[in-house]
């Protein structure tokens, strides 16, 4: 059997996609959530793929959207919740965010994190559920493994097999920032008092669609859940609540969210073109580029 041509496959992901999603530079995209109750142009992914809604509480306040998470988590096929809009093409996304517990200024409870996600949209919702068909990144900030210690999360799940990093991190606000150039992403992050942006990580991920679900995410108490489900069974994990046991106690807080265009772009007409410009022209995820160099490339 002939292997397909990169080229070929590339136009095919072209074609199925631009009728979806919505492009940066034609919509207007930001939410600093100033109006009560309202996420119009806001999508939930339970609502998507027919999964429970995990959000034990929302709650607008001075500006601010502040959601409760319940017992949840994503790594592997096990999913959580996740705010999304479709996003066609380049992008730069910022979100203002904070990470506490729902009574103190950390999460009391393992794996409470939340903060900005990229996802590849499924083929199919819950009742079509299939094994080994996630795949996305996320940058959050919270509590991992140790209590009391803030951290930043950097993750990525290819075929659901996910790997992550964590670092040390502060418990303070923070916005979080993934700029998508082609197949490269940038994850980038800085605090109120910060001059500029630290850059987290990098990832070449020239296969992903043009379109992706772009937005935030929060999860939860995921350790609670008994073993036989939370390593054993993920659609039980995905399709059950389990906020009686263990004590859920994340918050995420949003004062905004902001989406813009890299200043860097590798677009071409020509399919082929744009395909040669992914693996050669865009060298921004090439470790001979310096961070610094990159988050000047992809502008303030």
């Amino acid at each position: 059997m002939k292997t397909p041509c990169p080229v070929l496959l590339l136009l095919g992901m072209l074609v199925s996609a631009t009728a979806l999603g919505q492009s940066v530079s034609s919509a207007t995209l930001d939410d600093d959530f100033s109006k009560e109750n309202d996420l119009s142009g806001w999508t939930w992914l339970h609502d998507t793929e027919g999964w429970p809604d995990k959000v034990r509480k929302k709650e607008w306040k001075d500006g601010v959207l502040h959601l409760d998470m319940g017992t949840s988590g994503w790594f592997a096929d096990k999913n959580a919740p996740l705010l999304y809009k479709e996003i066609r093409g380049d992008f730069d996304v910022r979100a203002r965010i904070r990470a506490t517990g729902l009574n103190g200024a950390l999460p009391a409870t393992a794996w409470s994190l939340g903060g900005l996600m990229v996802r590849v949209p499924k083929p199919s919702g819950k009742e079509r559920w299939k094994p080994r068909e996630e795949n996305w990144l996320f940058m959050t900030t919270g509590v991992a493994e140790e209590p009391g210690k803030p951290v930043i999360e950097t993750k990525y799940t290819i075929n659901s097999q996910s790997h992550l990093k964590l670092r040390d991190a502060k418990a303070e606000w923070i916005t979080l920032r993934i700029t998508r150039v082609g197949s490269a992403f940038i994850l980038s992050y800085r605090y109120d008092k910060d001059r500029s942006w630290t850059l987290r990580d990098r990832f070449h991920l020239v296969d992903w669609p043009p379109v992706l679900q772009v937005g935030l995410n929060g999860y939860t108490n995921s350790m609670a859940v008994p073993e036989e489900i939370l390593w054993g069974d993920p659609f039980r994990f995905n399709d059950g609540k389990f906020d009686h046991l263990g004590k859920p106690d994340f918050r995420l807080s949003v004062d905004f969210v902001r989406f813009g265009k890299p200043a860097v772009n590798y677009d071409a007409a020509d399919p082929a073109r744009q395909w040669l410009n992914s693996v050669y022209a865009n060298r921004l995820v090439d470790y001979s580029m310096s961070n610094d160099e990159v988050l000047k490339s992809i502008g303030e």
